[in-house]
This record gives C-alpha cells, sequence and structure tokens, in this order.
C-alpha cells in the first residue's frame, strides 16, 4: 500500500484506523481467494440468467419468499467462483475466442451498457441483443427487467441458438424503490489500496457511505434486498415461458466491508468472487407474450452510443 504514505497519514487517521487499515491489507494478502479459471460456459445449462451483483448470502435470505428456490443451505452450498469481480471483466473472461464454437451457438440478451465496450460489433457470440439501447429507463437510472424477461422469451421461443445467457440489472444498484440511497463511484480507483482505505477519496455510492455511517447498513440492505425480489419476480415469469434447464446466477457479488472491501472492485474477495448457481427445469406455460421488438423501437443508434457514459454513470460508474 505504500509504507510512507501510510506513516505519512498516520497521525490524521489515528491508531485504531491505522490497525484497521494494516489489518484489512494482511487479510487481503491472506485471505482474498481466486476467481475461477472455469466460466459459466464449461457448465451444463440452456438458459442462464445473471442477477447483476447479486451476493450469495443476500439470495439465501430472499429465496425463502419463492417456493421454486432451493433453501438457503442449499443455495448456499451450491454456490460458485465467478470468473470476475465486475461485469466488465466477466464479459472479457467469457466471452473469448477459446470459446468461439460454443459462443457461436449463444445468444446474450443484456441489460447491461458495458456489452458496447467490451463485445462491440466484432464478438464471437451468435446474437447479442443490448436491450438497455432501446429500452433504458431514465426515471429510474436502470433498466427494468420486464423488456429483458420479453427479449429473452422471444429468443428462446425461435429456437435459433442452443443457449441463451439472459443479464438483468437488478439487484445491482440504483435501488428502484429506493433511488435516494445510490450516487456514483470511480472505478478506475479501485485498483489502488487507497480506493478502500480512505472512504473520502472512494466517490460517494450508497456502499461508501454506509461505510462513513450517513447511510444505515440495515436499511441499504433491505433495500438491497427489495432490488433481488425485483429480478427474481422477472425469473418467475422467465421460467413459465421458456424451456429446458434454467440457472440463476450471478456475473458477480458485492462487498459490504469484507477486509475493507466496498462496491464489487475486481478483487476476489469472497462476497465479490462467490455467486449463486441455482439449476431449475423451466417449462413454456405461454403465460407471457413476447412483443417487444428491437427492430419496431425508434432508437437513434449513435445518440445511444453517446449516452453510454451517462447509463453506465446512473449505475455508478463515473470516472
Amino acid at each position: 500500500m505504500g509504507v510512507e504514505r501510510f506513516v505519512r497519514k498516520l497521525p490524521e487517521r489515528g491508531v485504531r484506523r491505522s490497525l484497521e487499515i494494516g489489518y484489512e491489507w494482511m487479510g487481503r494478502q491472506l485471505w482474498m481467494g481466486d476467481f475461477a479459471d472455469e466460466t459459466v460456459l464449461e457448465r451444463e445449462w440452456d438458459v442462464l440468467v445473471l442477477l447483476d451483483a447479486c451476493r450469495v448470502d443476500l439470495m439465501a435470505e430472499v429465496a425463502t419468499e419463492y417456493d421454486w428456490l432451493p433453501s438457503p443451505a442449499e443455495i448456499e452450498a451450491g454456490a460458485i467462483d465467478s470468473v470476475a469481480g465486475s461485469s466488465k471483466e466477466w464479459m472479457r473472461r467469457t466471452f473469448t475466442p477459446a470459446h468461439a464454437a460454443t459462443l457461436e451457438q449463444t445468444a446474450y440478451v443484456t441489460g447491461n451498457p458495458f456489452s458496447a465496450a467490451v463485445l462491440g460489433d466484432n464478438h464471437p457470440l451468435g446474437l447479442v441483443d443490448e436491450v438497455w439501447r432501446y429500452a433504458w429507463d431514465d426515471d429510474a437510472g436502470s433498466i427494468r427487467p420486464e423488456p429483458i424477461t420479453d427479449r429473452a422469451i422471444g429468443v428462446c421461443r425461435d429456437g435459433d441458438f442452443d443457449r441463451v445467457i439472459v443479464h438483468y440489472m437488478q439487484p445491482h444498484v440504483p435501488f428502484l424503490d429506493r433511488p435516494d440511497l445510490h450516487a456514483g463511484y470511480r472505478p478506475d480507483d479501485w485498483g489502488s489500496p487507497d480506493s478502500v482505505v480512505d472512504p473520502d477519496e472512494t466517490g460517494v455510492d450508497v456502499w461508501g457511505r454506509v461505510r462513513r455511517g450517513e447511510l444505515n447498513r440495515d436499511e441499504v440492505w433491505a433495500a438491497y434486498a427489495d432490488n433481488l425480489r425485483v429480478g427474481l419476480d422477472a425469473v418467475a415469469t422467465l421460467r413459465r415461458n421458456v424451456d429446458g434447464t434454467l440457472v440463476v446466477s450471478a456475473d458477480h457479488g458485492n462487498a459490504m466491508g469484507e477486509l475493507g472491501i466496498w462496491g464489487h472492485p475486481d478483487r476476489p474477495v469472497s462476497s465479490v468472487r462467490r455467486v449463486p448457481w441455482i439449476e431449475l427445469e423451466a417449462h413454456d406455460e405461454g403465460t407471457r407474450e413476447s412483443v417487444l421488438d428491437p427492430d419496431e423501437t425508434d432508437t437513434d443508434d449513435r445518440a445511444v452510443d453517446a449516452d453510454v457514459q451517462d447509463r453506465l454513470a446512473s449505475l455508478g460508474y463515473t470516472e
């Protein structure tokens, strides 16, 4: 972390905080763990649902409200390691030329705007349906799950691809029912120890505000859980309108102070690295019709491309 800087800032931090910093730094060296080498493409599934930034313990807590989800103990036991701690890196480490043959037969229906930066037009996937481009909710500062569900149902029913990945933004911030809790943060700072050490240098996202004592941790956790419920309600609809093995997982989790880390930097602390892996059987009962057609939406691609950074910023990613 830079011994000279650590010592220089000791007087203003105080002994107690300095000891905490030392413990956090040492913990990261000893207990951080490693991201997975195996991608989700090497596992068995027909439809893979990604609930962005979903912690395993959050899923276990909320799962008791859904009779189609396994028990909390089963969810904890079935968790896997992700290949990355951020959506951007998850895409980069998953959609690689090494998996070109599989990806040609895979569709990716996504609400995550990082697809613009990572995938572009030259990608190995059979289909990239960037629903965020034409169904973004400016008032919410995110994309709600319903249009993603509609497009996923349509792609699955078309039957053109062996596999479909469905990437919902919830439970990632902003919290749809509590937008007042969220503000932006700076991912460029995540790579340095100081981005964790000094809250005043990490931006003002919801997780940093909890750390500073500006927000109540339990209140934020409740809002986080409510956002997951929004995502799970969409999954409940999806699993009744597609066929095959449907897996509920996440691209990464989210830290809430473990080893001094908050949010989801690309650091393999357990709360970021571990994600749910819930295998379900889905059956198309025809309870929902897919009426959203991207070809019929009135979207100026040039304007959307210009707004990509604004959309990422509303999700909390600011430079």
